[in-house]
């Protein structure tokens, strides 16, 4: 982004108050317009009520004139503005934009309130019950004398500036001069953690990791002490994941620190960290028993990452699971404090500044981004001199090195030299400003993009998508063209990976996009961010200044004894409201009390997330929500949604996942037109009841799951039908209860282009009735056929007789997984080694199969008379049999087949008594690649095969030393 030209014939104080201006005259025209509209307001809504009717030409009027008032503070956020004042009057504007935004919006709602939800009101009222109850408060009536007190409070405010503004004597022509906004420079994917200048640090590291020494026993410990910056985990991380020290440890275990000290919430990540399945356990003595039970005798790397608290006491707990690993162990720990090393009676490693050298290439390569550009001297001579105020503070190089990317003219390197004020008494002071230079030339909705992130805590792991999804219930996101606001805000994302305002956390998240924010970026979020924005790291709710939009609670890592009471804590104008609390150990929700008038008094909320509370009942009020964009209550203890969620026709994400104790949904949520996201709790134990309508929430993108019963009032699979922007995972649930094939048709599930994962799933518990029809079965899900781009698909409790022809007609091109689970009615598997892209198939609980023959691999249909050969599954990795009761023989397996298979397990197949022909050879020439072969309780199978020889990689840790049989060659 170019930064403005300090020479031009117009200063950045007579821009800013051109656009001050500008925004006055559009906020003026905005008040005339919303008093128009507002006067045919004011109907309650009752059974007499009729849709309330405005002019279209003046509603389009008032949001334009609101877009006015949006582009001129953009405008403005451009200058750079240096005055305390003037920045003052900045956020005075903001404040004015917001309120006019809820008039807009409450205005809109009062209009589809009386169109929209006529009908569904008129059903309830022919309902029963607590619905019927419900149906007379169904929808807040807005009047006209609540919208003109909106108003009034932006005309006074308004007025105030207006004085301020001829105080300044702003003359009427200023309004003529307007400065063009500069658009998002794009900037190539560069955003891995480089290392510059640090080759020896990491050659003695990788050295201590590979020696023998020992310290504590069985193990050595090092301590990389450094200043905040200066690259200590960026150093680790490197060393982490060099091929020289994988097979140098058994174990690998990665811990993010925070500041606030817990043994028990540290030992809890160990565990977790070791890719344990039980990460409720709450007691020390639990945790640490499980930890040895895994490192013993054992090899282990643990990384404990910026670590802060000096208390011997902990340390001594901490180290306890360690004295059990084998000689050679390892722990490294990164911290500022030279004393963490020193209670741990640990060698210290000083990991010094850059060399000015090393800091001038780290940073050209961040402003070339990565490409050869030819630097002139000039050039090069003012980023000398920008770098030498980075202090050797890579953190720092790479973020003026963004910084500089912008623009390689002259005047731009400049001006970022003239803005790095690095102060020298506070390490923080150094690193900020330079920080400061990346963030002051984004764009403005990047920049509340990025300031949105002090809600979260330091240490937070962001998930991509849900942080997206906060910045479109904000607002944030400009779309405009073909791409969707989930594609734009990834890409707002991703722009902000690439200038390193996130990282890719040192610890994988394989199947998910987790990142993290370096706690120097976090400062600076918290720096910009103002009094816009609360984060409260205390069970108890502060009172919210008026300027406050958007609050999160931050809960201690402790269990709280006491509940969170949310009542009237002020911040009447709350735009977001998050309770931050990870999921408690041993898996039960926050304890936290909502008053009856919260929803009353908070109307503004365009996101409210009460996730891992114990919330069991919300009031009838939840409508008066009507800004809301952004609702969750993942694991909460919530039994079911009052009937007016109906009315936040604005809500795009609905979050109930692991809402355990939900039975059913509202009926009014097929009003919500606008929602795109809908997660719903999987359990197989109670069934969620959905109710008839979901098809005509055409925008939805998210079903996670969607559920058919027996009630009348229940969802059809025939809804499906125009859902066809669905995306990510689905699961389908009681097909058993479709009647006719025709409905499974009508789904049309071939046009769910972006569905990647499908599970289509019977009544487990009917799987197995002699009543059900399984050739009705086997129509329906014939009819079921997928997009042929599909990549994973579980079946599961099917109660038909044979599995559908597109299994194995080579329709799923992209399929790399299949599971198939409890079809117990299934006498034949189907030809699936045609498809080609499968990596990783089960066969689960098949109890009526027998024999698996050449139909399994397509060679009873293949064409070798004409000389073509068939090679069965082509790239299948993994193959899984298990709980097969009644299965006896197994067969038809021809040489070329199964080329790539990696890991094959029998588990539970009594009866199994022939397997398929291999080589003689232990070696499996013609299966070279087999390297895992588990066999389990084979009661009268007669041979049985493992190549080579067993290892510790064999995952055989379910099983018991006399269920496997080894034998030298295949009779």
């Amino acid at each position: 982004m170019d930064t403005p030209d300090p020479e031009s014939s117009t200063t950045i104080e007579e821009r800013f108050f051109v656009n001050v201006k500008g925004a006055m005259d559009s906020l003026q025209l905005f008040l005339h317009t919303s008093k128009k509209l507002a006067s045919n307001l004011g109907k309650p809504f009752n059974r007499d009520s009729k849709p309330v009717r405005i002019d279209e030409d003046e509603f389009f009027k008032l949001k334009l004139r609101l877009e006015a008032i949006r582009a001129t503070l953009k405008r403005s956020d451009g200058l750079g503005l240096s005055d305390e004042f003037d920045r003052l009057w900045m956020r005075e504007l903001r404040d004015l934009e917001y309120r006019a935004e809820d008039v807009v919006e409450t205005i809109q709602f009062e209009v589809l309130r009386g169109t929209r939800f006529e009908e569904f009101k008129r059903e309830l009222l022919e309902s029963t019950g607590k619905r019927k109850r419900e149906a007379y408060n169904l929808f807040p009536s807005v009047t006209s004398a609540s919208v003109f007190l909106k108003i009034k409070k932006i005309t006074d405010r308004f007025h105030e500036i207006a004085r301020q503004r001829d105080a300044l004597r702003l003359q009427e022509e200023d309004g003529n001069r307007l400065v063009k906004p500069s658009p998002i420079t794009p900037m190539s994917s560069h955003s891995a953690c480089q290392l510059v200048g640090r080759k020896d640090d990491m050659d003695k590291l990788i050295e201590w990791l590979k020696s023998d020494e020992l310290s504590h026993g069985t193990y050595s410990v090092k301590t990389i002490v450094g200043m905040a910056g200066v690259g200590k985990t960026t150093l680790v991380q490197h060393v982490y994941h060099d091929h020289a020290i994988q097979s140098s440890f058994d174990l690998k275990i990665w811990v993010h620190m925070s500041q606030q000290y817990d043994v028990v919430e540290v030992m809890r990540k160990i565990v977790e960290g070791i890719g344990n399945t039980s990460p409720y356990l709450s007691e020390l003595d639990s945790l640490h028993h499980t930890a040895i039970h895994h490192f013993r005798d054992k090899k282990i790397l643990l990384v404990l990452d910026d670590m802060w608290d000096e208390d011997p006491r902990h340390w001594s707990s901490l180290q306890v699971p360690l004295t059990y690993g084998a000689k050679g162990s390892k722990l490294v720990v990164t911290t500022r404090s030279t004393k963490v090393g020193q209670i741990m009676c640990a060698k210290r490693y000083h990991l010094r500044c850059l060399s000015d050298d090393s800091s001038w290439e780290l940073c050209r390569n961040r402003a070339c981004q990565g490409r050869k550009i030819e630097l002139d001297c000039n050039m090069k001579a003012i980023g000398k001199r920008i770098v030498s105020r980075c202090k050797g503070l890579p953190l720092a190089a790479e973020a003026v090195g963004v910084s500089l990317s912008f623009s390689h003219e002259e005047k731009h390197w400049n001006r970022v030299l003239e803005n790095l004020l690095l102060t020298e008494d506070d390490e923080v002071s150094k690193i900020l400003p330079a920080l400061k230079v990346s963030y002051d030339l984004l764009p403005l909705h990047l920049k509340r993009c990025f300031a949105y992130c002090s809600l979260f805590p330091k240490g937070y792991v962001f998930h991509k998508d849900v942080l997206v999804k906060l910045w479109m219930a904000q607002g944030f996101i400009d779309c405009n063209g073909s791409s969707s606001l989930e594609e734009v805000g990834g890409k707002y994302f991703d722009y902000l990976l690439d200038r390193c305002f996130f990282l890719h956390p040192p610890f994988h998240y394989p199947t998910e996009e987790r990142y993290v924010m370096h706690d120097l970026y976090h400062e600076l979020a918290e720096d910009v961010s103002g009094k816009e924005f609360n984060r409260n790291e205390d069970s108890k709710m502060p009172t919210l200044d008026e300027k406050v939009r958007h609050s999160s609670i931050v809960p201690p890592e402790h269990l709280l004894e006491e509940a969170i009471q949310l009542g009237s804590f002020g911040g009447q104008d709350l735009r977001s409201f998050l309770f931050v609390g990870e999921k408690k150990p041993e898996g039960v929700p926050f304890p936290m009390n909502i008053s009856h008038d919260l929803f009353v008094l908070l109307d503004c909320l365009r996101v409210l997330d009460l996730s891992n509370t114990d919330i069991e009942n919300l009031p009838c009020n939840l409508g008066n929500l009507i800004h809301l964009r952004y609702l969750s209550f993942e694991n909460s203890r919530i039994r079911c949604l009052p009937e007016s969620i109906g009315g936040l026709f604005n809500l795009q994400t609905l979050n109930l996942r692991e809402c355990i104790y939900l039975d059913e949904l509202p009926k009014g949520l097929k009003l919500l037109d606008n929602l795109r996201h809908l997660y719903l709790p999987l359990y197989r134990s109670r069934r969620i009841l959905m109710p008839y309508g979901i098809g005509q929430m055409i925008s939805l993108q998210t079903l996670s799951v969607f559920v058919m019963g027996t009630e009348t009032e229940s969802c059809r699979i025939e809804e499906l039908s125009n859902l066809v922007n669905l995306k990510g995972e689905m699961h389908v649930l009681g097909i058993n209860n479709v009647t006719d094939p025709k409905f499974a048709e009508e789904a049309n599930m071939q046009n769910k282009l972006k569905v990647e994962k499908l599970t289509l799933e019977w009544s487990v518990a009917d799987s197995t009735s002699p009543d059900l029809n399984g050739e009705l079965a086997s129509e329906v899900l014939e009819k079921l056929k997928p997009y042929h781009k599909l990549e994973e698909l579980i079946i599961n409790g099917f109660c038909g007789t044979r599995l559908p022809s597109w299994l194995s007609d080579q329709v799923l091109l992209k399929l790399t997984t299949l599971d198939l689970k409890r079809c117990n009615k299934v006498e034949k598997l189907p030809s699936l080694g045609k498809l080609p892209s499968l990596k990783c198939l089960s066969v689960h609980s098949m109890v009526r199969l027998t024999r698996i023959g050449e139909e399994f691999c397509g060679h009873a249909s293949s064409s070798s008379s004409m000389g073509w050969c068939h090679r069965a599954f082509p790239k299948l990795e993994a193959l899984v049999f298990k709980n097969m009761d009644a299965w006896e023989e197994w067969g038809g397996v021809e040489s070329a087949d199964f080329p790539c298979l990696k890991y094959l397990s029998l588990y539970e197949c009594n009866l199994l008594r022939k397997c398929p022909q291999f080589p003689d050879s232990v070696k499996v020439k013609r299966i070279p690649k087999l390297k895992e072969f588990a066999i389990t309780k084979f009661q009268k199978t007669q041979i049985i095969i493992l190549p080579g020889e067993t290892s510790n990689n064999t995952p055989c840790n379910f099983l018991g030393d006399r269920d496997i049989i080894m034998l030298e060659a295949m009779q």
